[in-house]
């Protein structure tokens, strides 16, 4: 079946790649890379692709599979325009998707996630405009910038990767791994692919990520993912290990190299 215009995989989605360039500052992008290892970024970046990829599929299956999960469409006014919006609300998370990327909120905090590429970006929950259909209707985004912005970036995130996990599996149960292996056919990802485990294997990187902002006590494997609560306390300026792997160079504080995960981070 041919996409269509106003689909998640539709051709305005397409055309979002050549204009992201002018959307995000070079030392924006970089800013995550002090804390968030760059294989990391990356391997959200490839699978999320992925999975907008895969929703405008689950679109397009029979009864279509978002409506069934329960997601309400809107469409946009003008189909070659912009693109259907999809919402949920489970318990107090809202999730909602669009042909250019996802809004994970809950009672009091958001985050955008770009479809093409890691740059999350923390978004005042009363400022979420009811119908969205092109980026730039998304205001007042920010790249977190102090500790506390970035925890919370981080919490979102994971909790936004747990849902995908969770939907994945749903979709596993209601349809198969041969659809969702169909589904994904000319995404480059070696079959069988399972992206519910990926996205599982994913957030088990970011328990240490966590830990430089917060005490190590906190249990984040478990999903400890309350709002926020504690004073952060801010990176140490004092003289800096280097790791022994990459050779990145990291506050004393730190255990592990955030660049490539390297655990003894010798000097």
């Amino acid at each position: 079946m041919g996409t269509r215009a106003f689909s998640v995989t539709g051709k305005f989605v397409e055309k979002l790649k050549a204009n992201k360039q002018n959307s995000v500052k070079e030392e924006d992008n970089q800013s995550y890379s002090e804390y968030i290892p760059k294989y990391v970024q990356k391997d959200w970046q490839r699978f999320f692709t992925k999975q907008i990829y895969a929703f405008g599929k689950d679109i397009l299956y029979e009864k279509n599979l978002l409506a069934e999960y329960g997601f309400t469409k809107q469409s946009a006014p003008i189909p070659k325009q912009g693109t259907s919006q999809y919402s949920l609300t489970e318990q107090d998370d809202q999730i909602i998707l669009f042909g250019f990327g996802m809004i994970f909120a809950t009672k009091n905090d958001a985050v955008f996630l770009w479809r093409h590429e890691f740059i999350p970006k923390l978004l005042d929950v009363n400022s979420i405009p009811s119908h969205i259909w092109e980026p730039n209707q998304i205001s007042h985004c920010t790249i977190p910038k102090t500790s506390d912005e970035k925890l919370l970036m981080l919490k979102l995130l994971v909790k936004s990767i747990k849902w995908l996990e969770r939907y994945e599996k749903w979709v596993l149960t209601t349809c198969g791994q041969t659809y969702r292996d169909k589904s994904l056919d000319g995404q480059y990802l070696s079959p069988p692919v399972r992206l519910d485990k990926k996205w599982s294997e994913l957030s088990e990187k970011f328990p240490k990520i966590l830990q430089t902002f917060e005490p190590p006590e906190q249990d984040y494997g478990a999903g400890a993912l309350e709002p926020l609560q504690t004073n952060l306390t801010q990176q140490s300026q004092k003289t800096k290990k280097v790791c022994g792997a990459c050779g990145d160079s990291w506050p004393e504080e730190v255990s592990f190299c955030p660049s490539c995960g390297w655990d003894g981070l010798p000097c």
